[in-house]
C-alpha cells in the first residue's frame, strides 16, 4: 500500500515538473489610461461673421484613452506582447471613433534578441516621435507643428520590425498590406523611422509613402527634428514635408478623424509636385520642479501658386500636482494667408469642439485643462 502511494506521488511530481515551464512562465497585463479635459475658447471669422466658441473639450495635451498591454516570457530570450487601446471623450463618455472599438492600437508581437515584430493597427513613427520635437508635445491649441502638419498617426494591417537598441538608437520598418485583389501596392503604406538619444540631444526622423486604393495617388511625407536638454528645460526643432495630393487619397492611407487640414479652404491641393513645408521652433523652461513654462511658433510654406501659407505663435504653462496629475493652460494666435484655412486641433478634437476659420481668417485660442494618467 505504501509502495503504491509512493509510486503515485513520484508520478505526480514528475508530471508537475514536466509542466512547470508552461505553468510558471512569467506574464503580466497592465491596464493604463489618460483622462484629459479642458475648457476652451476660440475666436475666428466664419461665413464673414466674427464667431466665438466656448466648449468643454477633451484631448488637449493627450488623447483620453484606456489601454491594455502585456507580455509573456516564452523562454529562451523570447517574449510575446500585445497592446489594445481605445480613445474616448471623458466629457461625454462616448468613444472617440464610433466605427471601431480599439481605434488607437490593436496589435500582437513577438520579440527577442533580434528585436520585435508586430502585426495589427499600430502608431506610426511620425506620431510616436513628434512629441519630442515640440514644447507643446505636438498637441494643444498651441502646437503649430501639429496644426500645420498632417502626418499619418496610425495605420491598419501594419507589419512592423523594431530593432534592438544600438548605441542608444532604434530603427523601425513598417509595411501595411493594402488587401486589394489586383495590386499589392494599392492601398499599401510603407514607413521608415529612426531615433536616437545622445547625451542631452535627441534626434528623430521618419518617412512615409502611402498609396490610395487604386495606386494612382502617392502621399509622400518626411519628418525630422529633435530637442536639446540645456538643464532647466529643452529647445525643440521640428520639420515636416508633405506633397499636395492628400485630399485625393482614400482607404487606410490617411484615415484621420481629427482632420488637421481643411480641403474646402484649399489648404491642401491635388497637384502632384507641389509641397507644404512646416517649420517649428519652441522651448520650455522649468521654473520649479512642478512648474514649466514654454513658448514657440511655426510657419507653413505652400510651394504652389496659391501661396496658402500660415504662421502661429503660442504660450504654454504646465503645473504638475503629482507624477500623474497636471494642470495646463495655453494661449495661441494663428494667422492664415490668402485662402489658407488652418485651425487649432489639439491632440485629437472632434468637430464640435473646434472652429474652422473661413479662408484667410485668423484664429485666437485659449485652453485651461487637467490631465490625469493612470
Amino acid at each position: 500500500m505504501k509502495q503504491t502511494r509512493k509510486f503515485k506521488l513520484a508520478t505526480l511530481s514528475v508530471a508537475l515538473m514536466a509542466t512547470a515551464p508552461a505553468a510558471f512562465a512569467q506574464s503580466n497585463v497592465t491596464i493604463y489610461g489618460v483622462l484629459d479635459v479642458f475648457a476652451g475658447y476660440q475666436n475666428t471669422t466664419v461665413g464673414g461673421k466674427n464667431t466665438s466658441l466656448t466648449a468643454m473639450g477633451n484631448n488637449g495635451e493627450m488623447t483620453s484613452r484606456i489601454g491594455f498591454k502585456g507580455t509573456e516570457d516564452l523562454g529562451g530570450g523570447y517574449k510575446a506582447s500585445f497592446n489594445l487601446e481605445n480613445g474616448f471623450d471623458p466629457s461625454t463618455g462616448a468613444q472617440q471613433n464610433t466605427y471601431r472599438l480599439f481605434d488607437r492600437q490593436s496589435w500582437v508581437g513577438l520579440g527577442g534578441g533580434f528585436g520585435e515584430v508586430r502585426v495589427g493597427r499600430q502608431n506610426s513613427p511620425m506620431f510616436a516621435y513628434s512629441g519630442n520635437m515640440d514644447a507643446f508635445g505636438a498637441a494643444t491649441y498651441g502646437s503649430a507643428y501639429n496644426n500645420f502638419s498632417n502626418w499619418i498617426a496610425r495605420v491598419d494591417n501594419d507589419i512592423s520590425y523594431i530593432s534592438p537598441k544600438f548605441s542608444n538608437s532604434t530603427l523601425e520598418l513598417h509595411y501595411s498590406l493594402g488587401e486589394k485583389t489586383d495590386s499589392m501596392a494599392a492601398n499599401s503604406v510603407y514607413q521608415l523611422g529612426f531615433q536616437t538619444q545622445q547625451g542631452p540631444v535627441y534626434f528623430g526622423t521618419a518617412y512615409v509613402n502611402a498609396n490610395n486604393s487604386t495606386n494612382t495617388v502617392n502621399v509622400k511625407q518626411f519628418m525630422a527634428g529633435g530637442n536639446y536638454d540645456y538643464g532647466n528645460g529643452k529647445i525643440y526643432l521640428g520639420f515636416f514635408r508633405t506633397n499636395e495630393v492628400i485630399s485625393s487619397t482614400t482607404g487606410n492611407a490617411l484615415t484621420n478623424p481629427a482632420g488637421k487640414y481643411d480641403p474646402t479652404g484649399s489648404v491642401v491641393g491635388t497637384v502632384a509636385g507641389n509641397y507644404h513645408n512646416t517649420y517649428s521652433l519652441s522651448a520650455d523652461y522649468r521654473i520649479t520642479p512642478s512648474l514649466t513654462v514654454g513658448a514657440g511658433g511655426g510657419y507653413i510654406k505652400d510651394s504652389s501658386s496659391l501661396n496658402n501659407n500660415a504662421k502661429q505663435f503660442s504660450l504654454i504653462a504646465n503645473y504638475d500636482l503629482s507624477k500623474r496629475t497636471r494642470l495646463y493652460t495655453v494661449l495661441s494666435r494663428l494667422s492664415n494667408q490668402n485662402t489658407a484655412a488652418y485651425k487649432m486641433t489639439g491632440a485629437s478634437l472632434t468637430t464640435t469642439q473646434a472652429l474652422s476659420p473661413q479662408a484667410g481668417a485668423n484664429e485666437t485660442g485659449f485652453q485651461i485643462g487637467i490631465r490625469h494618467l493612470f
